[in-house]
């Protein structure tokens, strides 16, 4: 297959001949009423969701839906780190320390942490659209009340409020794109919606430098506030969010959640609705009529009471700390912990370190050099309130995020030839040694280069919930994706906090030990299981909250 954007043909024709096309035969052969060793005859209209969902073949249906995942990721994206730029533009305002530029900067991830288990639980019990729907209205919406905050405080608070909602969909979104795709295009697909993570890091600086230079100050006497352009970026960084919500309201829920929780003409319609779109033809002509049914899936009963919640979550969370998953839940909370920490701990800070490169008027010299020298320069003299960003931040803020964009596209065309494995040792191997090789590079350009692929381990975020997405049975699958996020928010706002305390005592010690913990998650993505293969064998009925792997 040359690429993914022509539709299919035939549903065959875009099927690895060794595996899927002769799995889609037996599927024929099912529908056409062959008999089985017994004699048997068979339903030529019923099949599995998982055959169903590859009858319905790939298409215009799968991109859009992957495009408007997109576009969420892009909201929640810009959402988390667009207080990297907004606060230095703030300082004045807000009347900001260092310290509260740090914490503040932490508060979205805090947010999120403290409130992504009940997201997951809820997008497991109660669906993963309205969850989605619901948490990005409200996010935008706070977003924009954090536009006209008179002071620290209040911007905190509504901050932090908007960044409960956008926990909603930051996870569950994942969950939601995967479901959509078969398991022959699902890494793919999830690899591809992914990369508006990375095209997020290239929007938000270009967005960043349209804005904050602009020359304008409304006052708004009520409030006690000039509405300046730093307050306008809050609000371009919720539009996304609300384009997102507009786009949702016209997409369905997951078939896999609706076949999990007993509602399977609803899953089937879905199919059909792929099945129409793909291949232009009409619903009526689907030759799948029934999905079969195990005996192990059962239908979610109506949650009422504190004490029905608190049991349904124990329900939903005690067998990922037990075997099999176990294994795997704690690998994928590790790995996202390691890489958040990382990327977002480093990016926060980011416009910042660029700004002081940029300013940095001596020789040659490592970037911590270059951070202590202007931070002794304003310890030694009169402090002034400067909230202007050198040009040259933006512009090598949006080169890194085309590289960083880039990386996810590449990923997303590999994944399929060479599997998730591999390309997370590769790449958080190689991410790794760059990032401490970055602090003893003494040529600024050199620096930056190495700086900016130390980020690409973040476009290995995306992979990891690919990864996860498959490791977990549907049942469990938002609440395990929920719960490696939340760990990776825990290492996202550790990781901006130890920077910007290593930024002001021992900047080296922050790239030794970053560095080192993306080489360690690069050893532990080892014990991975290969790449996931459809058997050759006949089609049996399996339930698809089953699909797991045993631990290493």
């Amino acid at each position: 297959m040359l690429t993914i954007f022509w539709c299919e043909k035939s549903i065959a024709g875009n099927m690895k001949v060794s595996v899927d096309t002769v799995k889609l035969q037996e599927i024929e052969m099912a529908m056409n009423g062959s008999s089985d060793k017994n004699g048997m005859k068979v339903d030529k209209t019923a099949a599995s969701l998982d055959d169903a969902m590859l009858l319905s073949g790939f298409g215009i249906y799968n991109i859009s839906h992957m495009l408007m995942s997109g576009v969420i990721l892009l909201g929640m994206i810009m959402q988390s780190l667009a207080l990297g730029y907004i606060l230095p533009a703030a300082q004045c305002d807000l009347d900001l320390t260092l310290q509260q530029r740090g914490w503040l900067s932490a508060i979205p991830f805090l947010a999120i942490i403290l409130t992504s288990y009940f997201w997951g639980w809820l997008a497991d019990t109660q669906g993963r659209r309205p969850v989605m729907l619901f948490s990005m209205m409200i996010s935008a919406v706070f977003s924009a009340f954090a536009s006209f905050a008179p002071d620290v405080i209040s911007f905190g608070v509504l901050v932090f409020l908007s960044a409960i909602f956008m926990s909603g969909s930051s996870a569950v979104v994942y969950t939601y794109l995967g479901e959509f795709n078969n398991l022959r295009h699902r890494d793919k697909m999830v690899a591809f919606g992914s990369s508006f993570v990375g095209i997020g890091t290239v929007i938000l600086p270009c967005v960043s430098w349209l804005i904050l230079p602009l020359e304008f100050a409304y006052p708004i006497s009520i409030l006690g506030i000039e509405y300046r352009p730093w307050r306008l970026l809050v609000v371009a960084c919720a539009i996304p969010f609300a384009l997102g919500s507009v786009l949702l309201a016209f997409a369905p829920e997951s078939p896999k959640f609706l076949f999990a929780t007993g509602n399977y003409d609803a899953a089937l319609d879905v199919v059909k609705r792929i099945y129409h779109r793909n291949t232009k033809k009409d619903v009526d002509t689907f030759p799948i009529k029934s999905l079969i049914v195990d005996q192990h899936t059962a239908k979610t009963s109506n949650v009422r009471g504190l004490a029905a919640i608190w049991s349904s979550m124990k329900e939903q969370t005690v067998p990922l700390f037990q075997r099999p998953l176990l294994a795997w839940t704690a690998l994928t909370c590790f790995v996202q912990f390691g890489i958040f920490a990382t990327t977002n701990g480093f990016y926060v800070w980011f416009p910042s370190i660029l700004n002081s490169l940029a300013h940095h008027e001596g020789g040659e010299s490592r970037i911590c050099d270059v951070l202590d020298a202007g931070r002794d320069a304003v310890s030694n003299g009169t402090m002034i309130c400067d909230d202007t960003i050198h040009t040259s931040t933006f512009e090598r803020s949006i080169y890194i995020g085309l590289v960083f964009s880039s990386m996810y596209i590449i990923v997303g065309f590999l994944v399929d030839y060479v599997g998730k494995k591999p390309i997370l040792v590769v790449i958080l191997g190689i991410t790794g040694v760059c990032g401490i090789c970055a602090h003893l590079a003494y040529n600024q350009q050199l620096a930056v280069v190495l700086f900016a692929v130390f980020q690409m381990s973040g476009a290995c975020i995306g992979l990891m919930n690919a990864v996860a997405v498959e490791l977990f049975p549907t049942k469990y699958r938002a609440m395990a994706i929920c719960l490696s996020m939340m760990m990776g928010r825990v290492g996202s706002m550790v990781g901006s906090n130890l920077i910007g305390l290593f930024l002001e005592v021992n900047c080296g010690a922050g790239f030794y030990l970053f560095g080192s913990i993306i080489i360690v998650n690069s050893l532990f993505c080892l014990t991975l299981p290969n790449k996931k293969r459809i058997p050759h064998k006949k089609i049996v009925v399996e339930s698809t909250q089953n699909e797991t792997h045993e631990p290493v």
